[in-house]
């Protein structure tokens, strides 16, 4: 009951129900003993468990924060070159540093795995995977976050990774076909300039330049604000 509540109570009728309450009390002592210490312990378990899942995630978002600085960071200058030295510059090439960056994202997921961090973290093994030519185990990796999280904000991105690689990799005619039918949706699993982006890197697969340039000039009238609005126009060439 809130406070304002009980400022409505009449006095006579508090102390009434104070005195019963209290007599209770003590003929219920025992009993209510033991279901307090019952809701106590409950409740430090669920504290207990509740600290423990928001300390794991803390500890395995800033496991996730040091791979992302690593991945994201600059190379060293190449030696006999002029160039300074950027901060954060630890790895003379990028084999050496994906490396290092794949050692702590999958250390992220061997330490926090069922985290936030370590799916996300799973997203950047992906990337890792099929730069170097793993497909199945990429599109291993982007199947299980779509499925595990299909409400997750990154959802989109893995979505789109994997008409990616399905298109690069002997499947583009199929994506084609699902993409045309996601875009004739009116709610469609991706916004609708991703959807004519791939579609149009699909037709470029097979070799249809005009089905191409048709996407392509889709993305610069119906989507002008579009973030992919002007590689569109650059790939549509000359009108």
């Amino acid at each position: 009951m809130r406070r304002e509540h009980r400022r409505e109570l009449k006095h006579d009728k508090f102390v009434d129900e104070i005195g019963t309450l209290s007599t209770r009390a003590r003929e219920n002592q025992p009993f209510l003993l033991a279901v307090t210490l019952a809701v106590v312990a409950a409740g430090l378990i669920a504290y207990g468990a509740y600290f423990y899942r928001t300390t794991r995630e803390q500890k395995a978002q800033d496991a996730l924060a040091v791979a992302i600085d690593t991945i994201e960071s600059p190379l060293l200058p190449a030696a006999g070159t002029q160039q300074q030295v950027q901060p954060g510059a630890k790895y003379k090439t990028e084999a050496e540093r994906n490396a290092a960056a794949e050692k702590q994202f999958k250390d992220v997921e061997a330490k926090y795995s069922g985290t936030d961090a370590a799916d996300v973290g799973n997203l950047y093994l992906a990337r890792l995977q099929a730069g170097r030519g793993d497909i199945a185990g990429a599109r291993k990796l982007l199947n299980g976050f779509v499925s595990e999280h299909p409400k997750h904000v990154l959802v989109g991105s893995a979505r789109f990774s994997l008409y990616q690689l399905r298109i690069e990799n002997g499947e583009a005619a199929q994506v084609t076909s699902e993409l045309q039918s996601e875009v004739n949706k009116s709610d469609p699993i991706l916004p609708a300039d991703s959807l004519l982006v791939l579609m149009a890197h699909a037709y470029e697969t097979q070799g249809n330049a005009q089905k191409s340039k048709e996407a392509y000039r889709r993305i610069t009238t119906e989507f002008p604000d579009s973030p992919y609005a002007l590689e569109a126009q650059r790939r549509m060439g000359p009108a």
